[in-house]
């Protein structure tokens, strides 16, 4: 599926974003990447950065954000029903994704959100 959805990186090569003032380019990137994806998996769940309502238990289990980079849900333990990056292990990654974070961090700093069907 990964290969079939627009990544953040592909966003900002959009002629729209690209001719987005540069203020506000990286807000058109995200919103286009947004765009993207609900055209082309309509059949999946999606979520903007400002879709900041946690779906709960009833929201998926794993997601992938802006850069397809996969989160998983924490089911248990303290920081149960917080997201981790399921593949935290690369040096020279920044720090925050290491951590567990609450939805609203995660949609805001890194989406959008897509529900990954792997």
């Amino acid at each position: 599926m990964r290969h079939t959805l627009t990544s953040l990186a592909s966003a900002y090569e959009l002629e729209h974003v690209k001719r987005a003032p540069a203020g506000g380019r990286d807000f058109m990137a995200r919103a286009a990447a947004y765009q993207e994806r609900l055209a082309q998996r309509p059949d999946l769940r999606h979520w903007s950065l400002i879709d900041d309502a946690d779906p709960g238990d009833d929201g998926p289990t794993r997601v992938l954000d802006g850069d397809l980079d996969a989160w998983t849900r924490l089911g248990e333990g303290p920081n149960r029903g917080a997201w981790r990056m399921a593949r935290f292990n690369r040096p020279g990654q920044e720090e925050q994704p290491g951590g567990a974070l609450t939805w609203r961090e995660l949609a805001y700093h890194y989406g959008p959100l897509t529900e990954d069907d792997q």
